[in-house]
């Protein structure tokens, strides 16, 4: 069934830039927080951590921010969330050691527990939804971490590239799995948006447009520049697979804007 859009539904605003922002966001921070277990610390020092910390502090400020000022109002529990993972992320950024403690694992843990009753009450619920939204959350993480950790082989150059290698393949198959779904979509109930002469969703002419942008610049170009990284991460030429990932994170970014702004607007799972 074809989603009605989020921002038709709950405590929601009917902006569309709103929701797509929120999305975006909310996304990048829990993202880049789950991930953050995939290198140690005792290999990385606490820099890099504190790093990734300080994208989730920033990146949740502006969600808190974007739902705070531009929805209609903000659940109780939406607001104790936003405030409870604002202040355990900068207890870390604070406190964090280059070891990770059993009391960081803890906080690790009810951080991840408090973003998912987040996004469950943020979405209320829909599965649809829900399954957008931890798959953008996947990709925009994924390669953002990939990203800031190839900047750090420059402050440790005897770190293992098999991080970084992980994030390839944590990235290959959140894309394939996207793609599939979007194939399984667009295949079948969504075929409508793409018939000659359709009026749905931007209309016959605007929704080839950004299906084709959301296809081509979010999928296809990170899959083929995610080649290129994985060669020079086995060449050890991680200074060029850094560079190389600039450029897969902004394909990412714009790719996963047109599909938020698809779905939020027209229920389009792309």
């Amino acid at each position: 069934m074809i989603s009605t859009g989020i921002y038709m539904m709950g405590s929601m605003n009917n902006s569309v830039t709103q929701v797509i922002a929120h999305t975006f966001f909310l996304a990048l921070a829990f993202g880049t927080q789950i991930l953050s277990p995939i290198v140690s610390t005792r290999l990385t020092g606490v820099g890099f951590f504190k790093l990734g910390t300080a994208i989730v502090l920033g990146s949740l400020t502006l969600a808190f921010g974007v739902d705070y000022f531009m929805a209609p109002a903000l659940t109780t529990i939406e607001f104790a969330s936003y405030l409870t993972l604002l202040f355990l992320n900068l207890i870390v950024y604070l406190f964090h050691k280059d070891d990770k403690s059993i009391f960081m694992w803890v906080v690790y843990g009810l951080q991840i527990l408090i973003f998912s009753v987040l996004v469950l009450v943020a979405f209320k619920f829909d599965v649809s939804w829900i399954q957008f939204f931890l798959l953008t959350m996947g990709l925009l993480g994924v390669s953002n971490f990939a990203m800031i950790l190839g900047h750090y082989y420059l402050v440790v150059p005897k770190l293992s590239e098999e991080p970084l290698i992980y994030c390839l393949y944590l990235f290959w198959g959140i894309l394939f799995y996207k793609v599939f779904l979007s194939a399984t979509f667009l295949l079948g109930e969504g075929r409508v948006f793409l018939e000659e002469g359709t009026m749905k969703g931007d209309g016959y002419m605007y929704n080839w447009l950004f299906i084709s942008m959301r296809v081509l610049w979010g999928y296809l170009a990170p899959f083929i520049l995610s080649l290129f990284t994985y060669k020079l991460c086995r060449l050890r030429s991680i200074q060029s697979a850094t560079g190389v990932l600039y450029i897969i994170e902004f394909f990412v970014i714009v790719g996963e804007l047109i599909g938020v702004y698809l779905m939020t607007k027209h229920g389009l799972l792309v």
